[in-house]
C-alpha cells in the first residue's frame, strides 16, 4: 500500500478538539446518572486531562471560535458534572448554584457584548484559570465517593471571586482589527453526506448507553452499524461533490466518538486493571491524536496512520473470538500505534 503524498494545511483551525470535549462531558453526565463507579474517574480524569493538554498544545492559537469552543467544554465538564453529582447526592445543590451561576454570568455577559459589537474576542484571566483547575480538583473526590470540603470550599471561594471579576472587568475586550466577523458567519450547511455521518455519532453514542448497561451485543451492532454509515458519508460526499471543511470537521468527530471513546468505554467495562486503565488510555490518546493529524491533512489516494474506523471492525471481531480480556490491553495499545504510525493505508 503506498500514497504519494500527503499536504498538510496550515490554515486549519481545530475546533474539533474543543468539540470533542464537550461531547465527552456529556457521556460522562450519562456515566455518572448510572452511577457507573468504574467508569466514571477514569473518564472524568481523561476529558479534564484533555482540557489541559488542549490549552497547551494550542496556546499560539488564537483562533476566536476555537478559544470560546474551548472554554465552552470546560464549562460543560465541570457544570454537567456537577450537575449529575447533585442529582445522585453526591454533592450539595448549592455548590452547583455556585459553579453553575458564574458561568451563566459569563456566557449572558459574552453573548451580550457580541450582539452589541461582533468584534470582541474571549481572553481568560489567571483568577478564570484557577478557577476551573480548582472546580475539577474538588470535584475528583466527590467522585471517588469521600468529598473533601477543604477543596470544595477553595473551588467556591475562586469561583466567587472570579465571578466580581467577571463583573468588573469583562473577559471580551474589544479589538479595532478581528476576524472574528468572518469566524461565526455560517459557511456550510448541512448536505446529504452529513446526515451519514450524524448517524455516525448517533451509532456510536448508542453503542456506549448499551455498554453501560452490560449489554455488548447490542454495543457491537452499533460499532457495525457506525462503519457502514461512516463508509456511506465518504462515497456520498465525493459522488455529489460535498466534500467541505464543515463535513471534515464533523467526519473526524464522528469517527472518535464511535471508534475510539465508545471502544475504549468498551474494553474498560470489561476490565479494570491499572494496565488497562493505562492501555485504553493511550488507545484513545492515539485516537485524539489522528483525529487532530486528520484535520490538517490533504491525503488524496491514502492515509497515513491505520484509520480509525478499522477499530469498528478489529474489536468487535476480537470480542466475537473469545478473546481473553486480558489480552485487551496490549491489543489496545498496539491498534493505538497502529493509528498513529506513519504506515501507508489505501482509501477504499
Amino acid at each position: 500500500m503506498k500514497i504519494k503524498k500527503i499536504k498538510i494545511s496550515k490554515k486549519g483551525r481545530p475546533i474539533t478538539f474543543a468539540l470533542f470535549r464537550i461531547v465527552l462531558a456529556s457521556i460522562l453526565f450519562f456515566i455518572i446518572l448510572a452511577e457507573r463507579e468504574d467508569i466514571i474517574i477514569y473518564l472524568f480524569g481523561l476529558t479534564a486531562f484533555l482540557s489541559f493538554f488542549e490549552a497547551f498544545i494550542y496556546r499560539k492559537q488564537k483562533s476566536q471560535i476555537r478559544i470560546i469552543a474551548s472554554v465552552l467544554g470546560d464549562k460543560f465538564l465541570v457544570n454537567l458534572t456537577t450537575i449529575a453529582l447533585v442529582m445522585i447526592g453526591a454533592i450539595p445543590l448549592w455548590v452547583m448554584l455556585v459553579f453553575l451561576g458564574r458561568d451563566v454570568l459569563t456566557i449572558v455577559g459574552g453573548s451580550y457584548l457580541f450582539y452589541k459589537d461582533i468584534r470582541r474576542e474571549f481572553t481568560s484571566s489567571i483568577i478564570g484559570k484557577l478557577t476551573l483547575f480548582f472546580q475539577i480538583i474538588s470535584l475528583i473526590p466527590v467522585i471517588l465517593g469521600n468529598v473533601d470540603w477543604v477543596l470544595v470550599w477553595v473551588a467556591v471561594i475562586f469561583t466567587a471571586v472570579s465571578a466580581i471579576e467577571a463583573l468588573i472587568r469583562s473577559e471580551f475586550k474589544l479589538v479595532r482589527k478581528s476576524d472574528t466577523t468572518e469566524l461565526f458567519k455560517i459557511h456550510s450547511l448541512i448536505k446529504i453526506a452529513d446526515l451519514f455521518t450524524l448517524g455516525n455519532v448517533i451509532f456510536g453514542l448508542v453503542a456506549i448507553f448499551f455498554i453501560i448497561q452490560n449489554k455488548y451485543e447490542y454495543a457491537i451492532v452499533c460499532f457495525f452499524l457506525a462503519v457502514i454509515a461512516d463508509f456511506f458519508d465518504g462515497k456520498v460526499a465525493r459522488k455529489l461533490n460535498q466534500e467541505n471543511v464543515f463535513g471534515k470537521e464533523l467526519d473526524s468527530l464522528a469517527d472518535t466518538i464511535s471508534f475510539g471513546v465508545a471502544p475504549a468505554i468498551f474494553g474498560f467495562s470489561l476490565i479494570q486493571t491499572p494496565l488497562a486503565m493505562v492501555a485504553f488510555t493511550i488507545f484513545l490518546f492515539c485516537g485524539v491524536l489522528r483525529l487532530a493529524k486528520y484535520n490538517i491533512m490533504h491525503a488524496k489516494e491514502g492515509f497515513e496512520g491505520m484509520p480509525i474506523t478499522l477499530n469498528g471492525i478489529i474489536i468487535p471481531i476480537i470480542y466475537f473470538s473469545n478473546v481473553p480480556t486480558e489480552f485487551y490491553p496490549y491489543i489496545y495499545i498496539f491498534l493505538g500505534v497502529l493509528m498513529i504510525s506513519t504506515i501507508s493505508f489505501k482509501k477504499l
